[in-house]
């Protein structure tokens, strides 16, 4: 029995305590907390309701899925020694892995050993960064993580709230209005400035990683892509397209300002339900792809309050704000002296954030050509003189052929 299995009646979707009753006297069916079925199963590939996680002073109760993406599984937990839910984060990648035969292990599919330990490295990797966070209530917390089943766990706080992305329904025109959004987004903003102080970006703002609590705070959640500043080593590409800025779709060149963009196009598509176009779409231009004000969207915000945010959309990261304290401070004025300033990152070097010599026409804007000098419009030219210049040896060259 999946009651018996997680020990003193405990409902295994959302780990309430069902009140024993006789033998034989036990007929219910659903939960009275949350009306879940008190016998429901994991799929097969999972860890079945009822398995103990052991780690260290965390000695947990799985439940049911809370929810499963490309790299991992997080369930519904129940800590005895704290009392407490908990929320458990499984590494297993289905495209590089499979549960093994006991039901518990993770084996790598054949050929794919190498991938699935560098991706078991870097879940790891998220477990100490979360770790080491403290005194940030807008992030999630971590409570342990451990090793073991071939795999890794990650023991996080249990957070009883509402994504954002399923407060926002573009079919239906629901939005989040304005004066409901901007005022908790302060702290939060707020946490990620002190986030970035610690050398440590998120590169996955979204609405699915934004968590809104019963007491109307904002949890940011899903470390998976974070990476560090200072590790020196390029960074793998992570992209949601309309959230990720264009020095994303690359392993080079992203920052802090990196966190600012999708911060800007998440609070964009909750105030507008509006997607922004794909920030690499953007970079060509054209009136459809241009981002629409939100006042013109129906969305009440001050003028500055709506620059600020499109400044945060900015497509190249050095026309952006550079630090997330910087996109507060011209959104929220008044927590000028409260935000922590971190040092801007260094200027990427990119396809998308060129070398001021090597910038090509096709990166400017028609302002912008407009105003350049001579010598500037004929540098940005140099790929056509060098097409220009190769078709012409190669017509040399062929003339030369036909008269030899």
């Amino acid at each position: 029995m999946i009651l018996a299995s997680l020990g003193k009646g405990l409902c295994p979707n959302c780990m309430s305590m069902e009140p024993e009753l006789p033998p034989g006297q036990d007929t219910r069916g659903t939960c009275s907390h949350c009306g879940g079925d008190l016998y429901k199963q994991n799929p097969p590939q999972l860890l079945p309701v009822g398995t103990v996680l052991n780690c260290g002073e965390h000695s947990c109760h799985l439940g049911t899925v809370l929810g499963q993406g490309g790299f991992g599984v997080t369930y519904i937990g129940y800590d005895p020694a704290a009392g407490c839910k908990v929320a458990v984060k499984e590494y297993f990648p289905t495209r590089c892995a499979q549960r093994g035969e006991d039901g518990h292990t993770v084996e790598p599919l054949p050929g794919m050993e190498e991938t699935y330990a560098g991706g078991r490295y870097s879940f790891v990797k998220e477990a100490r960064v979360l770790s080491e966070l403290e005194g940030m209530p807008s992030v999630v917390q971590a409570l342990a993580y451990v090793e073991t089943n071939n795999t890794a766990y990650l023991i996080m706080e249990y957070l009883d709230g509402t994504p954002l992305y399923r407060m926002v329904d573009p079919k239906a025109g629901k939005r989040i209005p304005a004066e409901k959004l901007l005022p908790p987004l302060k702290k939060l903003l707020y946490d990620i400035s002190r986030l970035h102080d610690k050398k440590v970006i998120h590169r996955d703002i979204a609405p699915d990683n934004i968590m809104w609590m019963p007491d109307g705070s904002l949890k940011l959640l899903d470390f998976g892509s974070a990476r560090s500043m200072e590790d020196g080593k390029s960074m793998t590409v992570m992209l949601k397209h309309g959230f990720a800025p264009v020095e994303q779709y690359q392993s080079h060149g992203q920052g802090t300002y990196t966190d600012v963009y999708a911060m800007a196009a998440t609070i964009y598509y909750c105030l507008t339900a509006v997607t922004p176009p794909q920030s690499t779409e953007r970079m060509l231009g054209g009136e459809d792809l241009r981002i629409k004000r939100p006042t013109a969207l129906g969305v009440a915000l001050a003028p500055e309050e709506e620059d600020a945010l499109l400044w945060g959309l900015e497509v190249l990261p050095q026309n952006r704000p550079q630090t997330m304290g910087e996109f507060a401070q011209r959104l929220f004025p008044d927590l000028k002296p409260l935000i922590v300033q971190p040092q801007p990152a260094p200027q990427p070097q990119s396809a998308y954030q060129p070398r001021q010599q090597g910038r090509l026409w096709f990166q400017y804007g028609k302002e912008e050509w407009r105003n350049l000098g001579f010598q500037e419009r004929m540098g940005s030219l140099w790929p056509l003189y060098l097409a220009c210049a190769l078709v012409l040896l190669f017509g040399i060259v062929a003339l030369a052929w036909l008269v030899l």
